[in-house]
């Protein structure tokens, strides 16, 4: 087994003897490398053994690791299926966004067109309303110049209206006049019984003259309002006494304490008026109530007849300047009564079943 140890071999091709105390030392030198070999061989081992815990631990490591990165995996695996799902809840979202953005492009582009064509619109529209405009201008101007022809027209047929009757009424107190005159110039001698009479047909004449003539007057007057306090019961007990109304004439006027801040002497005048127009309904003969309310900051006074009522032809009518049913009269007597109320700020109207005349004025305190 260890021929080779025993010769030498030269380049000469010399065969050299060994001799036996060289055999001997190569021998032990083999012995110790032996040994040596076998501890390092142990040390080997040993470390081998070393490493191989140590891969065992690493390899326990390694499986705890993997355990924990499946772990790891799975949850990110759970993660990645809800984020795939939400993926494709927001890739159909989009696809819906998607046709939304389409449908709003098309609607968009619809309104564009629309409001092209509504502006299109609104420029003819505009157009036209200036024409109108125009036009509405000129027919102001016209109904304004015909209003202005119609006034004066109405203004000259009152006028002429008012003459004609006016001239008409003092006919007759004027015939009265003259004849009363001239019998007294003729008889010189007259008793006093005669004069009495004779004076009296003057007095009643020139009264109606001058009615007629303050009638006019107070058409055709706007005066200021002379404002001042007092009770409604004042002024129409005070038109009582004014009227002098026959005995036969029973006016009843409901007690109230109730002020009014008037133009006195007018509101007395309409209410002197209204309760003449009431007898003489009655002919002279019946009832009239003068009622008084209080509605806050108005007062309401009714001036009510026993009287047969006021024909329903006649009703819109009994307010306009001019129009009477009576014998004489110039018919401004309610015209005026509603001018009068109108100027303090009030109304009047009237009905029937009873007949009734209803005045709103303000207290104007």
């Amino acid at each position: 087994m260890f021929d080779h140890y025993k010769h030498r071999i030269i380049p000469n091709k010399k065969v050299i003897k060994i001799t036996m105390p060289e055999q001997s030392s190569y021998f032990e030198k083999f012995s110790g490398l032996t040994g040596k070999t076998i501890t390092e061989l142990n040390q080997a081992k040993t470390e081998v053994e070393e490493r191989g815990n140590q891969l065992q631990e690493l390899a326990n490591q390694s499986n705890a690791k993997f355990n924990e990165v499946l772990k790891m995996n799975l949850g990110l695996k759970e993660k990645i299926e809800f984020l795939q799902g939400l993926t494709e809840n927001l890739s159909v979202r989009n696809e819906e966004l998607e046709k939304r953005n389409q449908e709003l492009e098309k609607q968009r582009i619809e309104n564009n067109n629309l409001s092209s064509d509504l502006k299109k619109n609104l420029e003819k529209v505009v157009l036209k309303e200036k024409e109108l405009e125009l036009q509405k201008d000129q027919l102001e101007r016209r109904i304004n110049e015909k209003t202005e022809e119609l006034i004066k027209s109405q203004k000259l047929a009152i006028i002429g209206e008012l003459a004609s009757r006016m001239a008409h009424d003092l006919r007759n107190p004027l015939s009265t006049i003259k004849n009363v005159v001239e019998i007294m110039e003729n008889k010189q001698k007259l008793r006093i019984e005669e004069k009495i009479v004779y004076y009296g047909k003057l007095h009643r004449a020139i009264e109606r003259i001058s009615h007629q003539v303050d009638d006019v007057l107070e058409y055709g007057r706007s005066t200021q309002l002379n404002l001042q306090t007092c009770k409604i019961t004042q002024l129409i007990t005070q038109a009582v006494l004014e009227g002098n109304f026959g005995s036969n004439v029973k006016i009843n006027i409901e007690d109230s304490e109730m002020k009014i801040n008037v133009d006195m002497r007018k509101i007395e005048a309409v209410f002197t008026n209204l309760l003449v127009n009431a007898a003489q309904s009655i002919e002279n003969v019946g009832t009239i109530n003068v009622r008084i309310m209080d509605n806050g900051a108005n007062a309401i006074i009714a001036f009510e007849d026993s009287g047969p009522g006021i024909p329903q032809d006649v009703m819109p009518k009994i307010f306009d300047p001019l129009f009477t049913t009576k014998q004489t009269g110039t018919g401004l007597g309610l015209s005026i009564c509603k001018k009068i109320i109108e100027q303090h700020g009030g109304s009047i109207a009237a009905k029937n079943n009873p007949t009734t005349f209803i005045i709103r004025l303000p207290k104007n305190f």
